[in-house]
This record gives C-alpha cells, sequence and structure tokens, in this order.
C-alpha cells in the first residue's frame, strides 16, 4: 500500500533531479533522481501516479517510447530495464551490480518507437542495443561515447555519438553509418526533431543543427562565455528548441536556429534534467524540484519536532510552525538547520542549525528572542522548557539560561543533560556517569542525589512529561526508572528500578505522559527505529522501523514525527500507522490531510495541486 505521505504531491523528489523524459504524443512525463526513484505522470493526472524505485541512481538515462507507454531506465550500477508506465511491471531487465556494474553506468537509453528495442550508452563506450521480447543482446559496439541515444520514428536507425563528439547516424539493418557533417564543436547530446526531418547536437560550447536526408549542417550557435550547455528540450508542437545552462534556458527557433528570448529557471544546480511540456520549461533542481523562473518553491524537510497541539518542520534556513491543521508562521533563520524544538506551551522555537549559534524565536510572531552565542554552534544537545534554554557545547560542558530572570549559568563538567518539559528540573550526568537533579534557576540541588542501579556510567536521560518520574539509560544500554516524588517531598534519595537492556544502542529516549511509556530511538544507518516499552511492565509494546534517521517523538502523546517526501511532515501513532501529513506547497500554499482526505488547505491549494 503507498505511503499516506505519496498524497497530494506537487512534487515527489527528495534527492537532485537527474533525469527527464516528456512523451508530447501521449503526454507521459517522467522525472528520476540521483536516489533512484522515478515518478510517472501520464495524462489526465496532475501529480504522478506511479512512483517506484527500480535500481540504484540515475544519471540522466530514462526514456519513453512514442505514446508512453514504456520507459526505459538504465542505473549508474550498469543495470537496464523497461517497465510499463501504468503499473512500474518490468518488460524487461538486465541487472548489474557492484564494481562489474559500474564500469558500464548508463548516461543515455532509447526505447524504438514501436517498444520492441532498448539501446544504452554507458561510460564504457559501449553501445549496446536488446530486443525486448526476447530479452536478447543484439548488438555490442565499441568506440561511442556521450549522454544521448535515439532511435528514429521508424526504429530502423539511431543516432548516437563517437568517442570525440561527433555525430553518428547507423542504420540497424546494414549497421552502416550514414554521412553526416564533422562539428567544429564536440557535442555530448544529440536528438532527432519532433518531425524526425533535423538532428539536433548539442555540447558546452554550443548548438548544431544538420539534416537528416544527407547529414549537412545548417545552422549552428556558440555560447560565449557563461556556463555551457547542459541539456536540451523541444517544444510539444516542435517548432523550438531550448538549450538548458545552469541559470536560463535558451530558446530558438526550428529548423532556423534563431534566438527567441532566454528564461531564467532558477533551479539550483541543474544537471540538465529539463522538460518541456504542454505546462511549459522546467528544469530539474539539486532541491528536488521542477523550476520555471516562476513562483516560490519548497525544499525539503530535513528536521521535524513538536509538542502537543504544535508541529515544526524545517525546510532548508526556514522552519515552518503548524498548529493543529493549519499552517502558521515561516520563520527565515538564516541557515541550514539540523534541529527543531518547541516548549511544551508552544511559545518558544528553539533552532539549532548546522553551523552558527542556537537561537530561539517567537513561534507565533516569528520575532528572535534570544541568541546564544556563538560558542553554541554545534551544540552536542539543546532544550527549552518554560523559560530555560539549555545547551550541551561541544566543545564540552553545560551552559543554559533562564530567560525570565536574565541570568546564565555554566558548569565544566556534565557529560550528558535532560531539562523537565515544564523547566523546572534540569538532569544532569557527572563525570563520574550518575546523576544529578538541579533547580536551573538556582543552580542548586533539586532533591538528593539519586541512587545508582550499578557501578556502569550513564549517558542519557529524560525526564517524563508531567510527572516526577526520569529515566536513564547506561553504557550497558539499561534503560532505568527514578520516581523522585518522594525524594522531592521528604528528601529521601530516590532508587532506580531497571525496566529494560536493548541490545542494540539508543540514542535518543523519551518519557511520555502518564508515566505508562517510555521511547527510544535506535539508529540503523540511514533509517532508525522507536521502540515503545511499558514501564511498569518492563517490557516492549511496540516498534516501528524503517524511520526517517532523525524521526522524533512526541513526549506529550507518543506520536511518531519524521520528515516525509514532498516538503511533508508525517505522523504516526504509536502502533506505527501513518495518521496524519502536513504539507507545505509552492507559492506559501500549505494542505493538511489524514486517512480519510484533506483535513484543512490554503485557499489556493488547489491550484498547487491541480485541483
Amino acid at each position: 500500500m503507498a505511503s499516506l505521505a505519496d498524497r497530494f504531491c506537487p512534487n515527489v523528489h527528495d534527492a537532485p533531479i537527474t533525469g527527464a523524459a516528456y512523451d508530447p504524443w501521449g503526454d507521459v512525463l517522467v522525472s528520476a533522481d540521483a536516489s533512484g526513484l522515478v515518478a510517472v505522470r501520464r495524462r489526465g493526472e496532475t501529480t504522478p501516479g506511479l512512483l517506484f524505485t527500480p535500481g540504484a541512481s540515475i544519471t540522466g538515462a530514462v526514456a519513453l517510447n512514442r505514446g508512453g507507454s514504456l520507459l526505459a531506465v538504465g542505473d549508474d550500477e550498469g543495470t537496464i530495464g523497461v517497465y510499463r508506465t501504468d503499473t512500474g511491471t518490468p518488460e524487461f531487465q538486465e541487472v548489474r551490480e557492484g564494481a562489474r556494474g559500474r564500469v558500464r553506468a548508463m548516461r543515455g537509453v532509447a526505447i524504438s518507437p514501436e517498444g520492441g528495442r532498448v539501446a544504452t550508452i554507458a561510460v564504457d563506450g559501449l553501445l549496446r542495443i536488446w530486443d525486448i521480447a526476447n530479452a536478447r543482446r543484439e548488438i555490442a559496439w565499441q568506440g561511442f561515447g556521450g549522454l544521448s541515444v535515439e532511435f528514429d520514428a521508424h526504429g530502423q536507425r539511431v543516432l548516437c555519438l563517437d568517442g570525440q563528439g561527433q555525430p553518428r547516424l547507423v542504420d540497424l539493418i546494414s549497421h552502416q553509418g550514414l554521412p553526416m557533417d564533422r562539428l567544429q564543436m564536440p557535442a555530448d547530446r544529440a536528438q532527432f526533431s519532433l518531425d524526425g526531418t533535423l538532428v539536433v547536437v548539442s555540447g558546452p560550447s554550443g548548438l548544431s543543427l544538420l539534416r537528416v536526408v544527407d547529414g549537412r549542417m545548417i545552422a549552428s550557435f556558440a555560447t560565449r562565455g557563461g556556463s555551457g550547455i547542459l541539456g536540451i528540450v523541444q517544444r510539444p508542437d516542435g517548432a523550438q528548441v531550448g538549450a538548458v545552462s545552469t541559470r536560463s534556458v535558451h530558446v530558438f527557433s526550428l529548423p532556423g536556429l534563431e534566438q527567441v528570448e532566454s528564461i531564467r529557471h532558477g533551479a539550483p544546480e541543474p544537471s540538465g534534467a529539463a522538460w518541456w511540456s504542454q505546462e511549459g520549461i522546467r528544469v530539474g533542481g539539486s532541491d528536488g524540484l521542477p523550476h520555471s523562473g516562476e513562483g516560490e518553491s519548497v525544499a525539503p524537510v530535513t528536521a521535524v519536532g513538536g509538542f502537543g497541539d504544535t508541529r515544526l518542520a524545517a525546510h532548508g534556513d526556514r522552519v515552518v510552525v503548524w498548529q493543529g491543521n493549519r499552517r502558521g508562521r515561516s520563520i527565515e533563520v538564516g541557515a541550514a538547520l539540523r534541529g527543531v524544538h518547541v516548549d511544551r506551551d508552544g511559545r518558544y522555537l528553539l533552532a539549532s542549525p548546522q553551523s552558527g549559534a542556537i537561537k530561539l524565536y517567537d513561534a507565533k510572531t516569528g520575532q528572535l528572542v534570544f541568541d546564544a552565542g556563538p560558542e553554541t554552534a554545534g551544540a552536542e544537545d539543546v532544550a527549552i522548557g518554560g523559560n530555560v534554554l539549555a545547551a550541551l557545547l561541544r566543545g564540552g560542558g553545560l551552559r543554559w539560561w533562564d530567560l525570565g530572570r536574565n541570568r546564565a549559568w555554566e558548569l565544566a563538567w556534565p557529560r550528558a543533560m535532560a531539562l523537565s518539559h515544564g523547566g523546572t528540573w534540569l538532569g544532569l550526568v557527572t563525570p563520574r556517569g550518575v546523576v544529578k537533579v538541579l533547580e536551573p534557576g538556582t543552580g542548586r540541588d533539586a532533591v538528593p542525589d539519586p541512587r545508582p542501579a550499578a557501578d556502569v556510567p550513564l549517558r542519557l536521560l529524560a525526564f517524563v512529561n508531567r510527572r516526577p518520574d526520569l529515566l536513564v539509560l547506561d553504557e550497558d544500554n539499561i534503560l532505568a526508572h527514578y520516581d523522585l516524588a518522594r525524594s522531592a517531598r521528604d528528601g529521601t534519595p530516590a532508587e532506580a528500578r531497571d525496566v529494560l537492556q536493548f541490545g542494540a544502542a539508543p540514542d535518543r529516549i523519551w518519557g511520555i505522559t502518564g508515566g505508562q511509556f517510555a521511547a527510544v530511538r535506535i539508529p540503523d544507518g540511514e533509517k532508525s527505529s522507536i521502540l515503545f516499552v511499558d514501564i511498569h511492565k518492563q517490557s516492549v509494546a511496540g516498534e516501528i522501523g524503517g524511520l526517517h534517521r532523525h524521526a522524533e517523538v512526541d513526549a506529550e502523546n507518543g506520536l511518531v514525527l519524521e520528515p516525509a517526501r514532498s516538503a511533508g511532515l508525517l505522523e504516526r501513532e504509536m502502533n506505527g500507522a501513518e495518521r496524519r501529513v502536513l504539507r507545505t506547497l509552492p507559492d506559501g500554499q500549505w494542505v493538511a490531510f489524514g486517512t480519510r482526505g484533506i483535513l484543512d488547505a490554503s485557499e489556493a491549494a488547489g491550484g498547487v495541486l491541480g485541483g
């Protein structure tokens, strides 16, 4: 079943767009990215109806047959496949893996118009052609190069480039090359005009136009300065061609090759992947978004946070604040973010940038409340509770501030810290690996030092929301629980009670409102798992695997939050069921939806989504 996050997607890529193809006869669009994700939008669809990952990362090698019923994909591991665009079902595959595959990483693919053959050009310089129905390789010719290959309208000739960047039109029956004028400027791409009478050739230095009938060059355009040509696109009616550069698309007439206009596309770090559909020219960017030079795009979500009714989604250097199902303020921080946090009352937004000082903002107005100073850059842990802000410094030690009293404290020895959600207690791990609990407003002991459960140093701790309970995790990955109520009342040191030992090392723990459940996050490469532990039964109550590496848990209600595709924040129940998506759309629009449909949306969201 498709993820809830796949619904209402105006864009689908969270990695740089590195391949694209558009078939004007069937009005089918394909885009692919550096993660290997392929998206197919067919006629009548406003957003892609098919998303799949056929293999490894993709660099340019995607193509459609005429009519758009079949899609060819070649990846960076040397695998080539032909798939149906309605279901993603493979019609043909030849799989390569590892070092053997990487030497033939695919750079260009083509399907013959009737769908009977597939051709590829790879980094090893081989031009290969297969019979799709019989899964049989027919041709493997050496000495070719470039980034493109294409069949003519009858599937009888193949257009390619040799190792010196010169165009070659080869008859597949006689295996003879047809005459074509030599270019003064080596090329890396060549394609037929839509009517099949011309060959458009491009390279970093310019464009050339040749006649198919005799191979004669009839026009050329040389670039002067600038960033060179990264790719070419043709208008759906075949009357114009666009040359894609780093900043612009330069549009020329066909067959005259006279410059018509230059359009700034606004795509960051484009690979050359672009298309010209009925909606106009789009250029894929490193942000995973298609750009046309118009409107405001939205960066993918890289970090999430939340407490109670408030949700935070970091998009590049911006944080979007959500209250319930409605999007609130977008706050520009000025640097890419690695963490975002909100206090229990939803007043403060704590931004932890990838570089630079941590900063505190008013979550409702977006005003900067407090800059914690350059010493907090790269802080290993941060927390906000009540009026207290705390940071475990990268260079060692802990600094915290009581913003209500305008006072600050610093200790050189803490190895780990946790702040209660109301800001009344500050838990610290001493150099001996035991826990102390302080009053943040005075720096004095809040309770007598809790007694350790064993002679094993602690490394993580967390307060249970709205209860006088503390959770600690030691270096043996044993989770223990302290009830601090009696200790606070009559000064009796709290005793630890072991809860559970984990087979892998958690990197975060949360204590959830009510005191029955704790949550721990266990990293697993680029992913993570969240385990919910019944503190009283001393057992795992549930586990959610395959989450984003930086998934978070709302300590108020136990909901799991993670970044989702297409600038979304995905919310899960404690049993892993997808509950809700909060998505920021281009041009300042937004939508919130659940399993039963849209919960709320901005007034013009339908226009962005195609509704």
